[in-house]
């Protein structure tokens, strides 16, 4: 996954986390009935709507459209749910799993914790407040391990009249393109060990598991922002030596790997890439095969206790704007992706 599709997605959630809020309201319902039937996958989630909010009544529960969904192939990574109090009208994000991702909770402008109220004040003098929320933030976006790996393709290396050219195939095989095979970067295993960071111990030690003469050159990480203010780390990039080659690859704060190139035996290839194989470059021997394995998906897990932060909506001269402030009292800004050069 390259850095711009990650960040994309990341943001594409938190959008629709925006989206999201409690009915407080305790009017009277409007006469509709709930739909009779909901979605299969979706029980856990309508159990969590009804267990946080059981005066309001469910509209509706369907994957969302574009990032969340799973386009009719699978489980979605959260469902939105429709709900209503009378006239409110709102969404939640709710995870098939049962967790709701962001619980807001209305609350009374005087119960505002003072670092708050002292922010609010200072930020936006003059402005009445009209409104305020806590939010609970209930889960995060993190990598869980597959129950099976998937295959996603093959890069097979094919060795004729001593020239060597990699084939990538589809499990399928309806799929196959030769490139030329790019030269290996070349590295020395350093002098010094790297220190590596104590919260990314569980990325290297899962990589290490597989490459234990691996030496670690480097460690960055992607991040994602889940609303709070605070930068979550989804993966961590690792560059390391390994038999004076010089690679990389991802793994979780959690010690998950996503994705990696697994070595294959010749004989455990499909025969559906074999035969493809064969017509693309008839009399060629199979020198090397790996399979690009998925092994875990994203998914929005429990944390173990809630991230809160408030928004308080302000106006003035009819305009209005919300504010969104840590418990501190810190205000909490729209984080901003850094372009890379």
């Amino acid at each position: 996954m390259s850095h711009i599709r990650l960040y994309s997605l990341i943001l594409g959630c938190c959008y629709f986390m925006g989206m999201a809020s409690l009915i407080a309201s305790s009017a009277a319902d409007d006469g509709k009935s709930e739909p009779k039937d909901f979605p299969k996958g979706s029980e856990k989630a309508v159990a969590a709507v009804r267990a946080a909010l059981p005066k309001a009544q469910i509209d509706e529960v369907a994957e969302p459209k574009g990032f969340g969904g799973s386009g009719g192939k699978g489980t979605p990574l959260f469902w939105s749910v429709r709900v209503h109090t009378g006239a409110k009208r709102h969404v939640l994000s709710v995870s098939p799993e049962g967790v709701i991702i962001r619980l807001p909770i209305p609350i009374e402008i005087k119960d505002l914790p003072k670092p708050v109220a002292d922010a609010v004040a200072k930020a936006a003098p003059g402005e009445t407040v009209k409104g305020a929320e806590k939010q609970e933030m209930r889960a995060t976006l993190r990598y869980v391990a597959l129950d099976k790996a998937s295959v996603q393709r093959y890069a097979i290396d094919m060795i004729k009249d001593g020239k060597t050219k990699r084939f990538f195939v589809s499990p399928d095989g309806k799929s196959v393109k030769a490139i030329e095979i790019a030269a290996e970067k070349k590295a020395s295993k350093p002098a010094k060990e790297f220190d590596v960071p104590a919260k990314a111990a569980k990325a290297v030690a899962a990589l290490k598991a597989l490459y234990p003469d691996l030496a670690v050159l480097k460690i960055t990480h992607e991040v994602f922002d889940d609303g709070t203010g605070d930068i979550e780390i989804l993966t961590y990039e690792v560059e390391f030596v390994i038999k004076g080659i010089e690679r990389e690859m991802v793994a979780s704060p959690e010690g998950v790997i996503p994705h990696l190139w697994a070595s294959v035996a010749t004989k455990d290839l499909p025969k559906a890439v074999t035969d493809a194989l064969d017509k693309a470059a008839p009399r060629t021997k199979i020198e090397k095969a790996r399979a690009f394995e998925i092994r875990a998906s994203l998914r929005f897990g429990a944390l173990e206790k809630a991230k809160l932060y408030y928004t308080v909506q302000v106006a003035k001269d009819g305009k209005e704007r919300t504010l969104k402030v840590k418990p501190t009292g810190d205000l909490i800004q729209k984080f901003e992706f850094r372009k890379k050069k």
